[in-house]
């Protein structure tokens, strides 16, 4: 029967970075050369129980790294994209509709403000007139 590999703290970790960024025991042992999947699910779920803590700082931090790289990829898309409805707005020959235009620019502002969480909920304007209504409006 084959010695059992001693791994270091070091190689340790980096498993279990690599299993929290790929979510997959098959593809971590395939990536890192471990011959069993059972292993990594087996450092993995042991550095769990022991630093429930810092795996969990781990995962957060994981999460973030993604929310960052996915509102970048958002932010050049979406300037790509309002970049081509200005285009369409200069050219006076093509066929471009008013209200298509509109919609897709909000849904491309929405869009970005949801994925920055920023809030995207309509504020309300209040005006207070002075003065009778029936005299305004003449």
């Amino acid at each position: 029967m084959p010695k059992k590999k001693n791994y270091t703290d070091a190689e340790k970790y980096q498993i279990v970075c690599s299993y929290i960024e790929d979510g997959s025991y098959t593809r971590v042992a395939e990536k890192l050369g471990i011959n069993s999947h059972s292993t990594i699910s087996y450092i993995v779920n042991k550095w769990k129980a022991k630093y429930p803590e810092k795996y969990k700082s781990l995962q957060d931090a994981f999460l973030i790294k993604q929310r960052e790289e996915l509102i970048l990829n958002n932010s050049r898309t979406t300037k790509k994209a309002l970049d081509k409805i200005e285009e369409l707005l200069d050219d006076e020959t093509a066929s471009k509709s008013v209200k298509d235009v509109a919609i897709t620019y909000g849904i491309l502002y929405e869009k970005g403000a949801l994925m920055a969480g920023e809030s995207t909920s309509n504020t309300a304007v209040v005006v207070k007139l002075s003065g009778d209504l029936s005299e305004l409006a003449k």
